[in-house]
């Protein structure tokens, strides 16, 4: 029996020691011995995961998929043949990334490289129907009016690549007399045909009928001698849907063997993951989700001159918003410099190193302007091209630097597991020392120590009426902030158009208005929205609770964990409204019926973002069942509340 089972055991025999006919304060220490149990079975849990996975998120083209591939051993040599002067010249020992096909925007979707026994590569695809659905919006965006007409499409490159491959219809480059000259083979296509007509030619080309749309089928197992290449060439078909039978991939999975990872230190690690980089919103729900993951190490990256990147410090300073996560013990920060940054850093006296320090404490004074409780030592800088030559070519004299540099790397993120793990170790000996302390804190209860228990509990029932302590115009400032967060967060017309047709939830690029919905009722920050209007009262909640232990002084040492628990709890509170916000907003919007006005405005001239805007609001003052989302908002955060209150209440109620 480990020592956290011992504990456990010692605890369950102290409830079940303390008579059902106990006062109050007995009544207390029970409580606080259950709500201690739960968080020590929730700590067991998370100490008994024997690899963490390693999730790599930043913005597009900042370079972590370069990153991943050298860090761990997805690289090749090559040679490569470059022209200067008019002349080529082909180099040798060019150290290649497996995982580039491209420059800037590399991978179409999320990349999960795991262990395993075998090499393959499979995908989770799209479904026949959404696969179809895309083919439809690729060929419209061929009609668009001139005044709507924008610089970018609202699919990223990777996706237009990947269905311009599956249609047949690329973009080519032919020199005719010493000059380059662009075809694009779909709009030259769609200039001969109307917009149906293109669209079943495009259909007729995609040969749905011919792909497969399950992961199981979806796979790809190396049989030839060179590994590396064949990850290479596979991954980047795949990345390009170039294999005629496979749809589109959702995300794709990297299952290399010990002969491609070799001493690189995968295998300290469950899974390495290479999100879909942040363009416009980062606070997406896919890296959400990652962030929530008790076994994950979140690697934040950032380029170096403007680290922390402002998308990157927006999603930190949301997830610490809920405080007893302690998702900062989770958090890396990777500063990747290119071209010698560092060394031209200023004030700086030339070197990499003391650039490096001058940078991290710049990055330092940035999140304690933010009073973002970032770990000062996981603050990392990482290099993968240092000690490479322009042309990609290892630096003889550097040889034994590049593993080095790789080595250190990994022992930061094995550091940051570490610091982790020992964290929840102090936390089970804070817990320990908490519970002797109840079990010895036998009293008899005097005349004042019930009146002081009696106040609290009519202060936490006063506390507990939230309609009479929150006036009812701060939720009508929902919907404005809603639609704020969606016009600024969504800025090209051609984005928002594609969240319309797809009813809200434009899943390629990780954006979905139901999602955005909770953010903004939860708030963005903590001096937002329900963080916001609800902070004086966890404050009051908070004091009331640790001047019950100054009055009680046997209560002294209970008083501070129930207060951790309502932290705990109040973090649920938050997320439960936002959640409840978010289903709500499916289950009533997720059609055709409530998007309809605001696809129909695609294509009638100009103000078009004023519009749809405008369109959005109304729909949300007054939903189908004659509600207005501000009043079910209202309703869920009381609901929610009174639940909270309830929780706290049940330790002095006997």
């Amino acid at each position: 029996m480990n020592e956290i089972e011992k504990l456990k055991t010692k605890i369950e025999e102290a409830i079940n020691d303390i008579p059902e006919s106990v006062n109050v304060f007995g009544h207390i220490n029970k409580e606080t011995l259950q709500s201690s149990l739960k968080r020590l079975q929730n700590i067991d849990e998370i100490l008994e995961q024997d690899k963490y996975n390693i999730t790599f998120i930043g913005t597009v083209g900042a370079g972590k998929t370069t990153v991943i591939s050298h860090l761990f051993n997805l690289t090749r040599k090559t040679s490569k043949t470059i022209t200067k002067k008019g002349k080529e010249r082909k180099i040798e020992d060019v150290i290649e990334p497996l995982l580039s096909t491209g420059s800037g925007r590399t991978t179409i979707c999320e990349v999960v490289i795991n262990f395993s026994d075998t090499l393959s590569i499979e995908i989770d695809p799209y479904t026949k129907y959404e696969l179809k659905k895309e083919i439809d919006y690729f060929c419209d965006s061929f009609y668009e009016k001139e005044e709507n007409a924008d610089k970018e499409n609202s699919i990223s490159a990777e996706l237009e690549r990947a269905i311009r491959s599956v249609i047949g219809l690329k973009k080519n480059t032919s020199s005719k007399e010493n000059t380059d000259i662009k075809i694009d083979e779909a709009k030259e296509k769609a200039k001969e045909l109307s917009a149906d007509k293109f669209k079943e030619y495009a259909i007729n080309n995609a040969k749905l009928d011919n792909r497969v749309y399950t992961r199981s089928e979806s796979k790809l197992e190396c049989t030839q001698q060179d590994s590396k290449k064949w990850i290479k060439d596979n991954f980047t078909k795949v990345n390009r849907a170039a294999i005629s039978s496979f749809s589109i991939p959702k995300k794709i999975y990297l299952n290399i063997n010990k002969d491609i990872y070799g001493e690189s230190g995968l295998d300290i690690f469950n899974s390495i993951i290479d999100t879909k980089g942040i363009d416009e919103n980062p606070i997406r729900e896919d890296l959400i989700n990652q962030i929530d993951d008790e076994n994950t190490i979140i690697v934040f990256t950032s380029s170096y001159n403007d680290a922390p990147k402002s998308d990157i410090r927006e999603l930190i300073e949301h997830a610490l918003s809920k405080k007893s996560k302690r998702y900062q013990d989770r958090f890396v920060l990777l500063v990747m410099p290119r071209h010698n940054e560092p060394e031209h850093e200023n004030d700086g006296d030339g070197s990499w190193e003391n650039g490096v320090l001058l940078k991290k404490e710049i990055i330092k004074k940035i999140f304690k302007e933010k009073k973002l409780d970032f770990i000062e030592d996981n603050i990392l800088f990482y290099d993968a091209l240092q000690f490479y030559d322009s042309e990609g070519r290892i630096d003889r004299d550097y040889k034994d630097d590049i593993q080095e540099e790789k080595s250190q790397l990994l022992k930061n993120f094995e550091e940051v597991i570490k610091k982790r793990k020992n964290n929840l170790k102090e936390e089970i000996k804070q817990i320990e020392k908490s519970c002797f302390s109840i079990q010895s804190g036998e009293i008899e209860l005097t005349k004042e120590n019930e009146q002081a228990i009696e106040l609290l509990e009519n202060n936490l029932q006063n506390i507990k009426n939230i309609d009479k302590r929150i006036p009812s115009y701060v939720y009508e400032e929902f919907i404005d902030s809603y639609i704020g967060y969606y016009a600024t967060r969504y800025k090209a017309w051609n984005t928002k158009d594609a969240i319309h047709r797809r009813l809200g939830v434009f899943s390629e690029r990780g954006f979905s208005t139901y999602f955005d919905a909770k953010i903004v009722a939860e708030g963005i920050t903590e001096n937002a929205m329900l963080h916001k209007f609800t902070k004086d009262l966890k404050e009051e909640v908070e004091k009331s609770i640790t001047k019950l232990g100054s009055d009680i002084p046997q209560l002294s040492e209970i008083t501070p964990a129930i207060n951790k628990l309502f932290e705990a709890e109040y973090d649920v509170f938050i997320d439960s409204v936002g959640s409840r916000i978010k289903s709500f907003l499916e289950k009533e919007n997720r059609n055709e019926e409530f998007w309809s006005d605001m696809i129909d405005r695609r294509g009638k001239g100009r103000g078009y973002n004023d519009d749809v805007a405008k369109m959005l609001k109304n729909k949300l003052k007054t939903l189908r069942n004659g509600l207005s989302i501000d009043g079910v908002y209202r309703d869920y955060v009381e609901s929610e509340w009174e639940k909270l209150i309830d929780k706290i209440l049940i330790f002095f109620k006997k």
